[in-house]
């Protein structure tokens, strides 16, 4: 009887794979391109992160990762200069400002500011003060993030976030920040992508600190809740404004980075996407909104408690979005669960399938979720180091943001990402996401026609018309 039983799940589970294997989900609806307008004031951004950018950071943990043998990083590459960031910051803010962008956003590095635990590096925050000075002088918004992915190496050695003293040190990290940036800075950031830190680092293990151990990445998952709770407080008390803000107090935030997920079959498939969907998309977030925490992974642990001190604690937020994914139960796979790109459907260079609907879906999702809580599009970019349809992603991404606009969503910015090539995390410098080409020899940067299309619709606050699109200027889009 158990030996049918047992047969009869794995002939069930194998029917529901066959199911998700054979079906073909439909792609991204489109919206007509023809002269969209924004409305005024509208934000224009793109933007750096520091690890990502800067070059030359030699004293956190993605560092002694990327020396390991063999290398975890694709090609073997490794961040060292980068792209120069750090050094030609002018010349990359002039081009965006030239470019008709009136937004910016940069980050810091915790293990240039702070090298050596209760340390300071003076040169270091003189330098960030310089950048943002640049920035207010050029007429941008400005967008300060504190916290991306790396950690100093005394931070990391010491437990990074699972330890008090490192918690201490990074609320002491962020007022020291508020205390010297308060009077440059539009719009702070606590941290970008915190789920992704938590369930790759910790559970999946694929980023440092490369742990697999879902009770730890739960934990640290609700730790980074804490973090940023902290955080909007102390920027709250210590920042100034800047002259002639309207705002009463800082606006303070988060940075985060979305799927949108869709199950590829039925029944046991809808489960487990919604399950993702919640953990990785919105778990977080709700509990910052709400005071609710609710994690729940299933067959794993999970945290349910109200605490007030999370409560309200979201003044705006901003939506990285770049891509679908489907979610299917397979039995061949770890975990049983299988996450798939849809590469039958135009897709970037990485394979990630180019869904623009998602950004609308995604964004109204949050809409409801969060009342009252501004949206920012802080990031929508992709791979194409030749820009063959780099063009079209962003009117296809634009007028689906025209759309949330047009229907009374609090969408008041959007961010072509990146403004240069980059250091594309363990996918090392393969993926070119640049409206601006990086020579990484010379480190020339080189406008790719997908720039000329950004420009356009920065300075002009809209889409090209049709009969735009059709003339000479826009050749190189293929629309």
């Amino acid at each position: 009887m158990v030996y049918v039983i047992a047969l009869s799940i794995i002939g069930l589970l194998l029917f529901i794979t066959i199911i998700g294997i054979v079906r073909k989900p439909a792609p991204s609806a489109r919206i007509p391109v023809d002269g969209q307008a924004f409305p005024e004031g509208f934000l224009w951004s793109t933007g750096e992160d520091p690890y990502q950018h800067e070059g030359h950071n030699y004293n956190n943990d993605w560092y002694l990762w990327e020396k390991q043998t063999p290398s975890p990083v694709k090609n073997g590459d490794r961040c060292g200069p980068c792209i120069d960031f750090y050094n030609l910051y002018e010349e990359d803010f002039q081009n965006a400002a030239n470019d008709g962008q009136n937004a910016h956003r940069i980050g810091v590095e915790w293990s240039r500011i702070e090298p050596e635990p209760e340390k300071y590096e003076e040169e270091a925050l003189a330098h960030y003060r310089n950048m943002l000075t640049s920035m207010r002088e050029k007429g941008f918004t400005v967008f300060l993030n504190l916290w991306h992915f790396t950690l100093p190496v005394w931070a990391s050695r010491r437990g990074g976030w699972e330890d008090q003293y490192v918690f201490s040190r990074w609320e002491a990290l962020v007022r020291r920040c508020a205390e010297e940036f308060g009077p440059l800075v539009d719009y702070w950031s606590t941290m970008i992508d915190a789920q992704i830190y938590a369930l790759a680092g910790y559970a999946a293990g694929d980023i440092p600190p490369c742990v697999k151990d879902i009770k730890r990445a739960v934990k640290v998952y609700r730790r980074l809740m804490d973090a940023h709770a902290s955080a909007y407080r102390i920027i709250k008390q210590y920042a100034a404004l800047p002259e002639g803000s309207l705002h009463p107090s800082p606006r303070v935030g988060m940075i985060y980075f979305f799927f949108y997920y869709e199950p590829r079959g039925f029944l046991l498939d809808r489960y487990i996407c919604r399950a993702m969907d919640n953990i990785f998309n919105w778990n977080m977030l709700d509990a910052l909104h709400t005071g609710e925490v609710n994690i729940s992974v299933p067959l794993g642990p999970s945290i349910k408690e109200h605490d007030q001190s999370l409560k309200g604690t979201l003044d705006w937020l901003g939506i990285n979005y770049y891509t679908r994914q489907m979610i299917s139960i397979n039995p061949f796979k770890p975990g049983f669960i299988e996450y798939k790109n849809l590469t039958i459907y135009p897709s970037t260079d990485m394979g990630w399938e180019i869904y623009p609907e998602g950004l609308y879906r995604i964004t109204r999702e949050a809409a409801r979720r969060y009342p009252g809580v501004p949206l920012f599009i802080a990031e929508s970019g992709l791979d194409d180091e030749m820009d063959r349809i780099r063009p079209k992603y962003i009117l296809d991404h634009l007028a689906w943001t025209h759309r949330l606009v047009q229907e009374g969503f609090p969408v008041f910015g959007f961010t072509y990402w990146s403004l240069t090539d980059n250091w594309e995390w363990a996918e090392g410098f393969e993926p070119k996401f640049g409206l601006y080409a990086v020579d990484r020899n010379t480190m020339e940067r080189r406008p790719r026609n997908s720039a000329r299309l950004f420009r356009f619709i920065a300075k002009h606050n809209r889409l090209p018309s049709e009969e735009e699109l059709k003339g000479g200027a826009f050749d190189y889009v293929n629309y």
